[in-house]
């Protein structure tokens, strides 16, 4: 258990609504914004359904990548400013590579983006941020995960393409608690493919800071199962991480991806402060 977890500790569940896609025929559209300051337009048509949703923070130091998707740990890091791009480079970027590595078992792990997302549209047009995504999804499909390999690496992608890699989030907040639409992650063994449908983000039509959301993509949203098993961390700290899966070329029962959205905690407070949050994506390469 991570220290001082007492003075944050909650039920040990909640019920929260995800806005589930509806299956229809079309291929769904993430529209990026036009603005900074302006929020995503999500195509299809969607139902939110009332799931329960577990404190993950008893189980955390049992959770790993390769069995439930998602892990957590405690990262005291050494960046005074997130929204400092020098320092994403110079202090987080080099922090991040070692804490995935190690945790992911991998060979090697390599950073290749950062998004802010920030629920206060000044910050989303100070600082380039996006607003949280409250939709079940994961960010990459077998073509979309190779094709930003090949983003990443150019001509040099072909022989990291021939061995096992991953993609892995690495989530936290950027200033106090998470007071507010936090993140939830999906069990991987709990989910279905057949539940998943194809979408498509477009690229942005504005100068996009981020690496991953400059280009467009194929993800996937996920249609309403009940067997879903959904779990979050309840006040998430700065020097906490939440890690993901979001695309593994492993077949073999090995946990592909954690589906992830943010919500509306019904546990927030009645003024909370803005959430605030750093996603960064990660290449993991594997012996």
């Amino acid at each position: 258990m991570t220290g001082g977890a007492g003075d944050r500790s909650m039920a040990p569940e909640i019920m929260a609504a995800l806005n589930y896609l509806v299956d229809t025929s079309e291929t769904p559209v993430f529209t990026q914004t036009a603005t900074a300051a302006g929020t995503v337009s999500l195509s299809g048509a969607r139902q939110p359904r009332t799931v329960t949703i577990r404190n993950a923070r008893p189980l955390a130091e049992s959770l790993t990548l390769d069995i439930e998707g998602f892990a957590f740990a405690e990262q005291v890091t050494q960046v005074t400013d997130f929204n400092d791009d020098a320092q994403l480079a110079s202090v987080y970027t080099p922090e991040i590579e070692t804490l995935v590595a190690r945790i992911a078992g991998a060979r090697e792990a390599i950073v290749f983006d950062h998004t802010r997302r920030s629920t206060d549209a000044s910050h989303r047009e100070k600082y380039g941020s996006r607003d949280p995504v409250p939709a079940p999804h994961s960010d990459y499909d077998d073509s979309s995960a190779r094709q930003r390999m090949r983003d990443k690496f150019g001509d040099a992608a072909d022989e990291r393409l021939r061995g096992r890699f991953a993609i892995v989030n690495v989530w936290r907040s950027m200033s106090g608690p998470i007071e507010q639409w936090p993140l939830t992650v999906c069990d991987s063994r709990t989910i279905d493919e057949d539940f998943l449908i194809s979408t498509r983000r477009e690229a942005p039509i504005r100068p996009e800071p981020s690496f991953e959301y400059a280009r467009p993509s194929a993800t996937r949203h996920a249609a309403y199962d009940a067997n879903h098993r959904w779990y979050y961390f309840p006040r998430m700290t700065r020097d906490e991480v939440l890690l993901f899966k979001n695309y593994d070329t492993l077949t073999d029962g090995t946990a592909r991806y954690a589906l992830h959205s943010a919500f509306e905690d019904p546990n927030s407070p009645p003024v909370p402060a803005a959430r605030e949050t750093i996603e960064t994506r990660v290449f993991v390469f594997y012996d």
